[in-house]
């Protein structure tokens, strides 16, 4: 597994997600993307996924908008939630997703492998959850700018990796800003 990390902080929003692949206790890659940008000229959209079907998520997800898009347009944030819980409950992949809303301000929601979803800041899955969590209650990142919640993020890979075999220190990180 591995660990990912959605943060709504000041001016927009922050989706990270290590890049260490493990399988059965063996790490199969250090290498494995977790942190999508499903972007396309109708919107902007990221998403990071956990569990065994990470690329199945992906793929599906992004088909999923892709017939979207093509039916209706630009995916709002609450589209985009119905879209990622189906697909994370077929899938049986946590996932946090992001675009934005009807306002223009960055949002996001967390969605578990049963395809429930919510919005939720600090949201955090896999196998540094309670580390990251932890981490991340020293800091106040609802009052960072991106820029400084991505440093932060990456300072939370940081040290949960030193702690959870599972998770790793490289990481990909995704941001979308609020629209003025």
């Amino acid at each position: 597994m591995s660990t990912i990390v959605g943060l709504r902080c000041r001016d927009g929003v922050v989706v990270a997600g290590d890049r260490l692949q493990v399988r059965d206790g063996h790490v199969k890659s250090r290498d494995y993307e977790h942190v999508f940008d499903l972007s396309a000229d109708e919107g902007d959209v990221g998403a990071a996924a956990s569990g065994r079907n990470v690329g199945e998520f992906a793929d599906e997800l992004e088909h999923a908008l892709r017939s979207y898009r093509l039916d209706r347009g630009a995916v709002g944030s609450e589209a985009l939630e119905r879209l990622a819980s189906d697909v994370a409950a077929e899938t049986g992949t946590e996932a946090i997703v992001a675009t934005r809303d009807d306002d223009g301000r960055a949002a996001l929601a967390t969605v578990s492998a049963d395809g429930a979803a919510r919005a939720d800041s600090p949201a955090v899955f896999g196998t540094g959850t309670s580390l990251a969590l932890g981490v991340l209650e020293d800091r106040d990142v609802a009052e960072q700018s991106v820029s400084e919640a991505e440093t932060a993020v990456r300072e939370v890979f940081e040290a949960v990796s030193t702690r959870d075999p599972e998770t790793g220190e490289a990481v990909d990180v995704w941001t979308l800003v609020d629209e003025d």
